[in-house]
This record gives C-alpha cells, structure tokens and sequence, in this order.
C-alpha cells in the first residue's frame, strides 16, 4: 500500500482487528496514533517515499518466564512474547544501500555489499544489522537495501530484549524483502 493510504485506513479502522490481537482493544486507540505517528516520521524522513510503496512490520519484545539468563550457558529458557513492540515502516530498494532511522538515535547507513564485521561499528546499531545481514546472506538470503523508520515500545535495558526484538524486526524486512 502507498504511503499516502496508510494513514486513513488506520484512522478509519481497518487494522483494528490486528491492533487488537498484537496489543489488547484497550489500546487500539494509542496504536492507531503511534502507527500514524510513525508513518508520518518515515514519509519526513524519506520525502522521495511520500508516494511509494510502503510496509509495516513489528516484532515484539520477551521476557523470559522461567530460566532468566541460563540461556548464556546453554541451559533451558521459558520466554514470552508481550505486548511491547518494535514497529518499522518500510520501503524497499533495489540496490544494496540500507538507511535506516529509529526514533531518538542517529540513521543508520549501510552498503549491504560489505558484510564483513566493521570495526568502528562495534557496539552500534549499524554492528547489529550488518551482522544480520551476513548471517542471513550465509543461509542462502540475499539481503537488499530499503529505507526504514523505526518505533521502540521496548525499553532498552529493561531486561525485555529489545536489541532481540530489533534483530527480529530487521531478519523479517530482509526476509520479507528476499520473497
């Protein structure tokens, strides 16, 4: 769907069905306003995308129910998905360059062409999706550019796994990008 369509069909309702099942009826009304807010933020950051093709993706945060960081030694984990999410808003490209822009941190540049680790990278963002990236292509995905902007309702550092959710959110757009 265009980005330009997005936006009324929310407000209209037409993803209520979906906001319900990923975050309750009660928060219908907040989600339309955040996915509306977050189309908005992409359509400023990207203005050549203001009539392309978009799509939406989240991809929830964890908490671990039982076994809480035996994980690290191997052992056996009980998680959960919650209600908290990262959503991202999508256009794809067709070539190897990625840019991508979550709220409150700089964008990140990439060149999918290059996916061996990058030094002065270490500990970012750009070290996370440049390492997703390669292990996908290692499995026979070949991952390709797009532009994204995204949202995080999970708190980073607060035990929920939001660099997992991150790590999900971008191994479904390449995914779904590879298709």
């Amino acid at each position: 769907m265009k980005s330009n369509a997005w936006i009324p069909s929310i407000q209209d309702g037409k993803w209520d069905t979906y906001f319900q099942k990923l975050y309750g009826a009660d928060a219908v009304p907040a989600q339309r306003q955040r996915y509306v807010r977050a189309i908005r933020q992409f359509v400023q950051t990207f203005p050549e995308h203001a009539e392309s093709q978009i799509s939406v993706f989240s991809a929830p945060g964890r908490t671990e129910i039982g076994g809480n960081h035996t994980d690290h030694q191997h052992g056996c984990v009980l998680a959960a998905a919650i209600q908290l999410d990262v959503v991202a808003v999508v256009s794809f490209r067709t070539d190897r360059k990625l840019r991508l822009q979550s709220e409150g941190y700089p964008m990140d540049t990439i060149d999918l062409s290059r996916l061996e680790a990058q030094p002065s990278e270490q500990g970012t963002s750009a070290a996370l999706i440049r390492g997703i990236a390669a292990k996908l292509a290692q499995n026979g995905v070949q991952p390709s550019g797009f532009d994204a902007y995204t949202t995080s309702a999970v708190l980073t550092g607060s035990g929920l796994s939001s660099s997992a959710a991150f790590e999900i959110l971008l191994g479904t757009i390449f995914n779904e990008h590879d298709n």
